[in-house]
């Protein structure tokens, strides 16, 4: 998200031999869309990269807030509609499972190993805002 910021505000990229600020944020979509894990509850990014790893069953508001925010921010700045559908997918899995809930209160996370039947309704501010920032973006560009 840091390298997304430096893009739109015009900060002077790395040097020449160095990615620049858009290729950074689109090499972290793309990895993460590559992890997108349509083998339990319908979709959803893990927290956790490694089945080793603890909290490797959870999906939470964070880490799908965090790719709808770059999607809809990398749309709104490439204009590339490939974005849109993945910040519109990721948005539309997160009220589909509950993450969001029809009020637009965001909650922590679920379990992939019940296939998210049950969700942890702890809020943090931070979820929020990375969907509230994605979300304004997506407004700013189709409207």
């Amino acid at each position: 998200m840091a390298a997304m910021t430096a893009a739109e505000v015009g900060f002077q990229d790395p040097p020449d031999d160095q990615p620049g600020w858009v290729a950074l944020a689109q090499a972290v979509f793309n990895r993460q869309a590559g992890r997108w894990d349509n083998q339990t509850c319908a979709g959803g990014l893990r927290w956790q990269i490694f089945p080793f790893n603890n909290g490797y069953d959870y999906k939470n508001s964070i880490t799908q807030g965090s790719f709808f925010n770059i999607a809809a921010r990398l749309y709104a700045y490439t204009g590339n509609e490939t974005y849109a559908e993945w910040a519109t997918k990721t948005f539309k899995w997160s009220l589909d499972v509950g993450l969001i809930s029809g009020a637009y209160q965001v909650f922590d996370g679920t379990d992939s190993a019940i296939n998210c039947s049950d969700l942890n309704h702890i809020q943090w501010s931070y979820n929020t805002g990375v969907y509230m920032l994605g979300a304004a973006m997506m407004y700013n560009k189709v409207c």
